[in-house]
């Protein structure tokens, strides 16, 4: 192969690892309304890591690239669909965390003003920002594992795992799926890197004398 399925699984694995360590790590209110946590999140202690964790989250995404670029020449006759759906995975998740984050930044640049910004508004202006970060993003992803296990070479347990993380993904925003689907992110990543290795293995005794 001109392109290994290795960096194929270490882009996945960038995403499945560092997209769920990014979301759970910052703090950004969702979920059930918690007041002291909108305020932890709108503190000045806390806009430098809410920015990093950001930023992390953001190139964790540029990760699905990496996958994608590799593995669209497994599927002759759906790779530009595979390809498309992780541009689109990867713009959505971008730009979610980049509103995750500038949340921080307008309180940062705001200042004294901002203040006056009640915690209901925070809020509802950071869970749809979570929901672009994370669930858009796992929507288009979980339909790109729902092409890889319709149309890629894959061991049938990892088939059977791909359509069921497919339809997680699909229902990420009702949060529980999710962690199902970044499972599935991370073990077909390990699988594609493992999987490459041991093919060069075989091609490398294959070519050896006897």
């Amino acid at each position: 192969m001109e392109t290994t399925r290795r960096a194929a699984g270490f882009g996945l694995l960038a995403y499945g690892i560092g997209t769920p360590v990014a979301f759970m790590s910052i703090g950004s209110p969702g979920g059930n309304y918690s007041d002291p946590t909108i305020a932890t999140y709108m503190s000045s202690g806390h806009w430098a890591s809410a920015i990093a964790l950001a930023y992390m989250g953001a190139f964790a995404a540029l990760g699905l690239l990496v996958f994608a670029s590799r593995m669209r020449h497994e599927l002759p006759s759906a790779g530009d669909l595979l390809w498309g759906l992780a541009v689109a995975g990867t713009a959505a998740a971008v730009i979610g965390w980049f509103l995750v984050g500038g949340i921080a930044v307008a309180f940062a640049e705001g200042g004294q003003p901002l203040t006056s910004v009640s915690h209901p508004v925070v809020y509802v202006v950071s869970e749809m920002s979570n929901l672009i970060a994370v669930c858009s993003s796992a929507f288009f992803v979980g339909a790109a594992a729902l092409v890889l296990a319709a149309k890629a070479a894959l061991p049938r347990w990892l088939r059977v795992a791909s359509y069921v993380a497919g339809t997680c993904g699909l229902l990420a925003a009702f949060f529980f799926p999710i962690f199902l689907f970044w499972l599935w992110a991370i073990t077909f990543g390990i699988w594609a890197v493992t999987a490459d290795a041991r093919a060069t293995q075989r091609a490398t005794a294959q070519t050896q004398p006897a």
